[in-house]
């Protein structure tokens, strides 16, 4: 089986959150390929402009496929394309950006079920009260709403309830999401995932 090598530079690093979105994808669209993909481990976030930490992840990171994660943050969405597209401009590898409009956390609400699990409660049946699918990409703070939901799915209290934190449990949503599927038709996602199908064609 021929192996796709992929190498994900993030705006930070509890932004490897995307590594199992990035696997779903690959999998979905071409299943005959084999993954293996990395972190740009000490390069999500730096000093270094992106122009620099691009040819930077490359060197240390080699891989055949790099993901370029810049979350909008309120900036235009095609401000960080154009970022990344400059950043991307002088390298010999294919790229594929990732620009949630938020922040990444916004794609991590799709799956009742693995933020129950991420946050060791699999069989809670406390209403978590997730916002509507179609609010997902104008929440200001999608983070925060992750973070409260996990407190609320954990159904901890007193010293149980101290101990627990959802910055921790964060990863684990998803890499408890089996399906991914539920991102569709949020439009940065459809985008990300319309660029990621047009890579995987030179593989």
């Amino acid at each position: 089986m021929k192996v796709l090598r992929y190498t994900l530079l993030s705006d930070g690093s509890s932004d490897a959150a995307l590594m199992p979105i990035v696997e779903w994808l690959i999998a979905e669209h071409r299943p005959d390929l084999g993954i293996l993909g990395q972190a740009a481990a000490g390069l999500e976030t730096s000093d270094r402009t992106l122009l620099e930490r691009v040819p930077a992840a490359i060197k240390m990171y080699p891989c055949s496929l790099l993901f370029v994660h810049r979350d909008a943050e309120g900036e235009p969405t095609e401000l960080r394309l154009h970022e990344i597209e400059r950043a991307c401009a002088k390298v010999d590898v294919l790229y594929v950006p990732i620009v949630p409009v938020r922040m990444t956390e916004a794609w991590l609400l799709s799956d009742e079920v693995a933020i129950r699990s991420a946050a060791e409660n699999r069989n809670g049946s406390m209403a978590l009260n997730l916002p509507a699918k179609r609010n997902w990409e104008s929440l200001p703070d999608p983070k925060g709403i992750l973070f409260e939901t996990l407190v609320i799915a954990s159904g901890k209290q007193g010293r149980a309830l101290a101990k627990f934190n959802p910055h921790r449990q964060r990863p684990l949503v998803a890499q408890r999401t089996i399906s991914f599927a539920g991102l569709r038709g949020i439009p940065s996602f459809d985008f990300f995932e319309s660029q990621l199908i047009e890579k995987l064609r030179n593989f």
